[in-house]
């Protein structure tokens, strides 16, 4: 479990061959040197070092491990530890996320540390540290590179003291520091991205903005969605979907190489997140259909179904976290956040988005026509308008993407997802119907007799329904210039 503690220290820089006079003010115990190695992790655009917090995984000297430090009061700030682990604590993720929110956190700096540290003390009391550390610290901004000291009070240390070791470090050369912590003075020229605003916003910048967005769900859910919080389940699998058709729809604009397996991976993991969510959503509208029957459909038959699709809920979750737990997931964890820091995009995606973008998002239209047009020639066949679905979500996802960038396309979006919730009821009643006949058979009944009979005309005519919704949704989007 991560510790908490209170951190008051202070700052300094101080010219080279530094050497403060502390005499009859406190005693240096000792004197050992360090070599420290941080990941500072963020969000792309620094909020939690705008905020005065930071967040690293650090080795090397006496804290080995994950450290947040906060502001609290004053000149104090919360300092909470954890051990060390490649993965960064559930604890403290959800910690930053008063700041940070859904977006992503990822490694944004580096600090290596050469630290001469003096352990200070009066009567033997340990009442203090001093470090007088050689700092390189690389950012996307470059390198950089400087000497500052450094003086924190040990905990029961009479605050008077930290004003008295300031005055004989300035008293010695040091000057305060403008900047509150090592990160804050790297990450200062490290550029902070706006929001993507109109179609001469950098196509990148809009791509990146998306995918970063959904990384971030991806990582702030993941706690929930293994303790099967609710619609946690759903909203990642939803991100992973997200994610994945950016990557396809403007695979022009990215190094397919590098993205090609993490589509794949992708795909992986939402068909895990399925198994658990599709089982969920069965059993709410079962209940509802079930409710809505009454009396017509017997207790037996009732439970029977139920029950089935609450043992294959609990299966599949089951499932679902061993393999969040397992080094597949850890791999792609790792890849998503390569991603954002290493983007695999191509030097067209430097052209303005209004430029690249729309075009792209006009070509996955083309394809749901097609499509649509293929799923006509066989209007039965289910299997085809599933697949206009999932064109259909691409295109939805896209302008979802672009909103931001370019003009019209959040109105576009509301329009597509109006297609993709009529074709995924179309779909549902497909399930529902299996499932039906499967529980029947599995109580030794005929699935065509009796209440079985019943709730598979319920879904006859919700299959129905829902196939007009969806013709009309796809008019609506399609044939508008006819």
């Amino acid at each position: 479990m991560p510790e908490r503690s209170l951190e008051l220290e202070r700052k300094f820089s101080a010219p080279a061959g530094f050497v403060p006079d502390l005499a009859g003010l406190v005693e240096i115990a000792s004197v050992a040197t360090h070599e420290l190695d941080a990941a500072y992790h963020d969000t792309l655009v620094c909020a939690l070092a705008d905020a005065g917090w930071s967040l690293r995984r650090r080795t090397g000297g006496r804290d080995d491990g994950w450290t947040l430090k906060r502001p609290t009061s004053g000149e104090a700030r919360t300092e909470v530890t954890s051990p060390d682990d490649p993965a960064m604590p559930e604890a403290l993720r959800q910690e930053v996320r008063e700041v940070t929110g859904l977006a992503a956190v990822v490694p944004v700096a580096r600090l290596r540390t050469r630290r001469r540290e003096s352990m200070l003390t009066r009567d033997g009391v340990l009442v203090a540290t001093l470090a007088q550390d050689a700092v390189r610290a690389t950012t996307s901004a470059g390198d950089d590179s400087w000497d500052e000291v450094e003086v924190e009070l040990e905990p029961g240390a009479p605050a008077t003291l930290l004003d008295q070791l300031t005055d004989r470090l300035v008293a010695g050369g040091a000057v305060p520091a403008p900047h509150t912590s090592k990160v804050a003075r790297a990450l200062a020229a490290v550029p902070r991205p706006g929001e993507p605003s109109g179609p001469e916003t950098p196509a990148r910048a809009v791509l990146l903005a998306w995918a970063a967005r959904q990384v971030g769900v991806l990582q702030a859910l993941e706690a929930g969605v293994r303790t099967d919080e609710p619609d946690h389940v759903h909203k990642m699998r939803v991100a992973t979907r997200r994610l994945r058709s950016l990557l396809k729809t403007f695979r022009p604009l990215f190094d397919t190489d590098r993205t090609r397996p993490l589509r794949a991976e992708l795909r992986w993991l939402g068909a895990v997140l399925g198994e658990p969510r599709d089982a969920e959503v069965l059993r709410e509208e079962f209940g509802d259909l079930l409710a809505e029957l009454g009396a017509d459909v017997p207790a037996e038959v009732r439970h029977g179904i139920l029950d089935h699709l609450t043992d294959h809920h609990d299966r599949a979750h089951a499932a679902l976290v061993a393999e969040l737990d397992g080094a597949r997931a850890a791999a792609l964890r790792e890849s998503l956040v390569e991603l954002l820091v290493d983007p695999p995009l191509r030097r067209r995606a430097r052209k303005p988005a209004g430029d690249v973008l729309p075009e792209l998002q006009e070509r996955a239209v083309r394809e749901v026509a097609e499509l649509r047009e293929h799923a006509r020639s066989a209007p039965d066949d289910l299997e085809r308008w599933h697949e206009v679905r999932k064109a259909a979500k691409a295109v939805r996802y896209a302008c979802e993407a672009l909103a931001d960038a370019i003009p019209g396309l959040a109105e576009e979006a509301e329009l597509w997802e109006e297609v993709t919730e009529s074709l995924g009821e179309l779909q549902d009643t497909a399930v529902a119907a299996e499932l039906i006949a499967d529980v029947a058979r599995r109580a030794g009944a005929d699935p065509d007799t009796g209440v079985w009979r019943v709730l598979r005309d319920a879904q006859a005519d919700r299959r129905t329904a829902a196939f007009a919704a969806g013709q009309l949704a796809l008019a609506a989007v399609l044939d508008r210039g006819e």
